[in-house]
């Protein structure tokens, strides 16, 4: 993906995030909530960093709406860069 384009991705995302959490956080709730995964390895270089990570299982479940609109900024921006590798 040109880098760009994911900072913009980025940058329409950021608002959805919810008070409080990280993007990290809101990425790894995300990335939990689709039916498709069944476990998510996130990095950290810190221990805060870690302990982070494992706190967006408790963020509360993202509405259908958020839910809607992070998959369509994923298929209008992201997707054309990579599912051609798939």
């Amino acid at each position: 993906v040109p880098y760009d384009v994911a900072l913009d991705a980025v940058d329409e995302i950021r608002p959805l995030v919810p008070g409080g959490a990280t993007m990290a956080q809101m990425a790894l709730r995300w990335i939990l909530m689709n039916d498709a995964v069944s476990v998510v390895i996130p990095g950290a270089r810190r221990p805060d960093q870690a302990k982070a990570n494992a706190e967006a299982d408790a963020l509360a479940p993202l509405s259908p709406e958020t839910m809607d609109k992070v998959r369509d900024i994923y298929e209008a921006r992201i997707a054309p860069h990579v599912h051609q590798l798939w």
